[in-house]
């Protein structure tokens, strides 16, 4: 799979090249699923010092300069990964069990789609299409407590 040229992507932005940039960046070039914080922590710790905070003002000046994409979750846990040629708009799904955030297979998802639905000055800045559900993992594991059950 390619992937995009952190130096590069940074200098296109217009940010400055700092350590814990290119860190977190190349963390979410890299990932092959959406992560969240807690996750991008885990994976730059061996970077220098970064906490949480710096993590999120990161990926606050990377999703204004639309670097990445932040994916909310209804238990208030957000997943951020690449918004990049490589990584185009797709539908994700969502495990209220087990809080999981796996892509689905990528689809053509186009804001000029939506441009007949618009009306006035309108315009799109992007499109969210997640799926929440239980994946395949936990509804195994819910049916085979059940059959124990009984």
């Amino acid at each position: 799979m390619e992937h995009c040229d952190i130096h590069t992507t940074l200098e296109h932005a217009g940010l400055s090249k700092t350590s814990r940039r290119v860190a977190v960046l190349t963390v979410l070039v890299h990932a092959q699923t959406p992560l969240r914080v807690k996750d991008i922590l885990d994976r730059v710790c061996g970077e220098g010092q970064i906490n949480k905070v710096t993590v999120y003002r990161i990926l606050a000046s990377f999703k204004a300069e639309g670097i990445i994409r932040e994916i909310a979750t209804d238990h208030g846990v957000n997943f951020y990964e690449m918004a990049c040629r490589h990584n185009p708009t797709h539908p994700h799904f969502y495990c209220r069990i087990c809080r999981s955030l796996s892509c689905l297979p990528e689809q053509v998802i186009r804001e000029s789609r939506f441009e007949h639905l618009l009306t006035g000055n309108q315009t799109v800045d992007g499109i969210t299409l997640n799926l929440t559900g239980v994946c395949g993992t936990c509804n195994l594991i819910k049916d085979g407590h059940r059959r124990s059950k009984q």
